[in-house]
């Protein structure tokens, strides 16, 4: 092997808490597991809105029988992050952050892994088995339409402080669009929530609807049901709805439809 070059029983692409529990695994069983991941430990937590409690209890959350102690019935996103860089450090576990995994060859036994790393390296991790777990946050289902690169277009939504006093749209009709949308109101935005459906999603969380029923329906936030955008303009969108085709002032657009996994390098090695 060359240098940088690493020799491993098992190689896990993506440090998330999928990823590192794998690696608790892999090490009870007494194997060496190197864990690679083009960002940091628990990225796609990072992504999350600042304000954001998970749904599930932090004992649910937690992995190797390693305790997730919070205050709060439900842990935060900030509880989440401490938490697992706690694990890679309890676990003694072998993680590196900031290295890209660019392909994967061979077979089973005899893995050639290629990576590159931030500081521009190219590695050569050789291992008997590959886990890939990188999880659902891949790309934005995006929506094809005009402008949606515009700079004032975001697929994620992280706080509402730099809506303050701007007409803000979402667009989407899951637990994300309509807490952005609430969290844009209580910021000071002038809302508008745009979705093709007649109402949200069914899996709604049930705190969140009568909240965002009540803002409605007192005007708080505008709704554009059975609504698509059709267009993203520099300080407007443009929806086609049962009553013709709208433009809706926006200065910032949340794009709220969700994600999809990268499946780019599973496609590679012939996994479909």
């Amino acid at each position: 092997m060359t240098a940088g070059d690493t020799a491993a029983d098992l190689l896990i692409v993506g440090a998330g808490p999928c990823g590192l529990a794998a690696a608790i695994s892999a090490q009870r069983a007494g194997l060496r597991a190197v864990v690679v991941d083009a960002h940091v430990v628990a990225s796609t937590i990072t992504h999350y809105p600042t304000y954001v409690r998970f749904f599930s209890t932090a004992e649910k959350l937690s992995l190797g029988g390693m305790p997730f102690v919070v205050a709060a019935e439900k842990p935060s996103r900030r509880d989440a992050l401490a938490y697992y860089r706690a694990v890679v450090e309890h676990f003694g576990l072998e993680v590196r952050q900031y290295e890209r995994v660019r392909a994967i060859e061979g077979a089973q036994g005899a893995f050639q892994v290629h990576t590159h790393t931030r500081a521009g390296d190219e590695r050569v991790i050789r291992a008997g088995a590959v886990v890939v777990a990188t999880g659902y946050f891949g790309s934005p289902n995006k929506l094809g339409v005009p402008g949606e690169g515009l700079p004032h277009v975001a697929h994620e939504y992280r706080e509402g402080h730099e809506a303050f006093q701007q007409d803000a749209v979402v667009v989407g009709g899951g637990n994300s669009a309509a807490e952005a949308a609430l969290d844009l109101w209580r910021s000071g935005a002038r809302v508008t929530l745009v979705h093709f459906g007649p109402t949200f999603d069914k899996r709604i969380k049930p705190w969140v609807l009568p909240d965002f029923e009540n803002r409605a329906r007192e005007g708080s936030i505008a709704v554009r049901w059975n609504a698509r955008v059709v267009d993203i303009e520099p300080g407007a969108v443009r929806v086609t709805t049962p009553a013709g085709e709208e433009r809706v002032l926006a200065s910032l657009v949340y794009v709220m439809t969700g994600f999809a996994p990268n499946l780019t390098l599973l496609r590679d090695v012939g996994v479909t």
